[in-house]
C-alpha cells in the first residue's frame, strides 16, 4: 500500500489517516513536504529578525557603533537565525523522532511523517509571537499563550519564567497530538508513552530556558 502524505488531514481526519499511514509499504510526497517544511522554517525565524524580534543584544549598543557595523550585525543575526532555523528543523524531525523510536515499536519513517505536523504546531506558534511583539511588545516567554506571563508574578527568577514561558498551550497540543498518534501506531502501553513524550518535553522546555536565559552572554562571547 503507498500512502501519500497529508499533513492537514493528519490533524482533521487522524485516525483515518493514521490507519492509512500504519499500513503503508511505501510513502509518497516527503521529500515536497520536507523542502516545503525547510523552507516555511527558514522564513519564519528571518521574517521575525528582519522585523527586529530577539535583536537587543545588537541593538543595546547601537549608539556605540557606526551605520555599517550595526548594518553587518543585522546581517550576521540574520544568518546565524537562517541557522538556527535550519538546526531546529533537523533536531524536530530526525532527533525527536530517534528518540521516540528508541521506545516505541514504530517505524522511524512514521514518527518522522508525524514530527512534520509537530514542526508545523511550533511554526503556527512562532508566528503568533509576531504580532504580540511587534504591536502589544509582549516577548515569547510572557505570550498570553503560555504559562511564562503567570509564573511572571510569582517568582523575578529568569530560568524559572523563560521555562514557563516555553509551556504554551501549543506545547500541551503537541504532547497530546504525539501521545494519540504514537498509542495509535504502537503497541507499547499508553502511560508509558505519556511518560516518554511529557518528559522529553521537559527537557526540551528546559534546554529552551537555559538558552534564553544565557543567550545574550554567549552572543557577548562571540563578538
Amino acid at each position: 500500500m503507498t500512502y501519500s502524505i497529508h499533513l492537514i488531514k493528519l490533524f482533521t481526519s487522524r485516525e483515518d489517516h493514521l490507519f492509512k499511514l500504519n499500513e503503508a509499504e511505501r510513502l509518497k510526497n516527503v521529500w515536497n513536504l520536507l523542502f516545503f517544511l525547510l523552507g516555511l522554517t527558514i522564513l519564519t525565524y528571518v521574517w521575525t529578525a528582519w522585523l527586529g524580534l530577539g535583536t537587543d543584544a545588537i541593538s543595546a549598543n547601537m549608539s556605540d557603533l557606526n551605520r555599517v557595523e550595526y548594518e553587518m550585525r543585522k546581517a550576521w543575526f540574520l544568518i546565524g537565525r537562517a541557522g538556527f532555523a535550519i538546526l531546529l528543523f533537523l533536531f524536530t524531525l530526525f532527533i525527536s523522532s530517534f528518540f521516540f523510536w528508541l521506545f516505541n515499536n514504530v517505524s522511524y519513517k512514521k514518527l518522522f511523517i508525524l514530527q512534520m505536523n509537530v514542526l508545523l504546531i511550533m511554526l503556527i506558534e512562532r508566528i503568533t509571537w509576531i504580532p504580540l511583539m511587534v504591536y502589544a511588545g509582549i516577548d515569547w516567554y510572557v505570550s498570553p499563550f503560555s504559562f511564562g506571563v503567570i509564573a511572571s508574578y510569582f517568582t523575578s527568577i529568569d530560568w524559572v519564567i523563560y521555562l514557563c514561558g516555553a509551556i504554551s498551550i501549543f506545547q500541551l497540543f503537541i504532547i497530546w497530538y504525539q501521545v494519540k498518534c504514537i498509542s495509535w501506531l504502537s503497541k507499547t502501553k499508553i502511560g508509558w508513552i505519556w511518560i516518554g513524550v511529557v518528559f522529553w518535553h521537559m527537557l526540551l522546555w528546559a534546554g529552551t530556558a537555559a538558552l534564553s536565559k544565557f543567550d545574550l552572554y554567549l552572543l557577548y562571547l562571540l563578538r
